[in-house]
């Protein structure tokens, strides 16, 4: 087992771990807020032309075991202090975004009788409209797939097209707009750049 500590921020590898967990957990009471300010935003032209892919609910719901798997993977290596701060900050930071500047999107969708489309049914149904930019899915997925690419470089397509799979099964499954992508993507390269900050890496 290997324990870092961090010389700017002066935490431990452990309690950035706690940080990162609580960060993540913080996702569910933030999506809980009914916001009267919160916006809604509507289909640009891009998202009308981007098609309800029910097969892509399997890549949507495989972000929860991705990211077990990857914590669990980076513990031991050399990256595990500087993806656990990425983790915490990217998780913090968009909750603070979340809370203060609330967007939803609308999910009037046609979805067929499939076993596939009636579970994006029920997820419409049953998760609330918030927390939709940045994209917690597309951060997430891309800040995994690139602390398993720098730990397991022979295995980088793999990572990468895993990462690049839950991203776009995002707009898909019409959880999210293709704005919000763009704001997972930036919101995933600003965490990783300030983790390495803060952890004098850069």
């Amino acid at each position: 087992m290997v324990w870092y500590n961090s010389p700017m921020l002066g935490l431990s590898q452990s309690i950035v771990i706690l940080i990162a967990i609580a960060g993540i957990f913080l996702y569910f009471p933030v999506n809980r807020v009914h916001a009267p300010g919160r916006w809604f935003f509507q289909d640009t032209w891009l998202d009308q032309y981007i098609p309800l892919v029910p097969w892509f609910l399997i890549a949507y719901l495989a972000l929860f075991p991705y990211m077990i798997a990857t914590g669990i993977t980076i513990f031991n290596t050399p990256y595990a202090m500087e993806f656990f701060t990425t983790i915490a900050i990217a998780s913090w930071t968009a909750a603070l975004i979340w809370y203060f500047f609330p967007a939803g999107i609308l999910r009037k969708r046609k979805l067929g009788p499939d076993f596939l489309s009636q579970m994006i049914v029920w997820i419409h149904e049953n998760e609330p409209e918030n927390n939709t930019f940045p994209s917690s899915h597309v951060f997430y997925a891309l800040v995994c797939s690139y602390y398993l690419i720098l730990a397991f470089p022979q295995y980088s397509l793999v990572f990468a097209t895993i990462g690049g799979l839950i991203s776009i099964s995002t707009v898909l499954v019409k959880q999210h707009h293709f704005a919000d992508i763009l704001g997972g993507i930036l919101w995933a390269g600003g965490s990783i750049g300030l983790a390495k900050y803060f952890l004098g890496i850069i």
